[in-house]
């Protein structure tokens, strides 16, 4: 009996301080397919690669609208954030670092970025990146960003 109850402490010891590694390429097919499941007619999100750095995250891809005759090109940094009550993968604090719109002068470029960081992205704030619809995404209480992983508590 003793050592059932020391199995089973140690059991729900171990279980929460469980964690959870989502790697840098699972979180892409993850993004991929997010994107993919999003579609809309008007603009296109080809490519969407994120890299994980130590505390936050850059995310770089190709947009096709129809407002502009070309491709266009952007990496934004931004903070990822886990939303317990949702089960879900926020983007917040989100900065374009780079824009690349083919025909588009430097000067009009960083015009573009201004507006995009000062108006544009605080609205976007907080935008969900990916969402687990099961219990053990509502289980998860913390999330930290690290070079290629994200690390998620239980």
């Amino acid at each position: 009996m003793k050592f059932l109850l020391l199995a089973l402490t140690m059991f729900f010891t171990a279980a929460s301080a469980l964690a959870i590694e989502i790697s840098e390429e699972m979180l892409n097919r993850y993004v991929e397919q997010g994107v993919a499941e999003r579609l809309n007619r008007d603009i296109h999100v080809l490519n969407p690669k994120v890299s994980l750095l130590d505390g936050y995250a850059t995310i770089c891809a190709t947009v096709r609208t129809k407002a502009f005759p070309k491709e266009v090109d952007f990496c934004a940094d931004m903070t990822p954030k886990w939303r317990q009550e949702t089960g879900s993968l926020l983007a917040t604090k989100m900065a374009l670092v780079s824009l690349n719109a083919p025909g588009i002068n430097q000067k009009n470029i960083e015009l573009v970025k201004l507006i995009v960081n000062q108006i544009v992205l605080p609205g976007l704030e907080g935008v969900e990146v990916y969402r687990v619809d099961n219990f053990i995404g509502k289980q998860i209480s913390a999330l930290k960003v690290m070079p290629g992983r994200l690390d998620l508590a239980l």
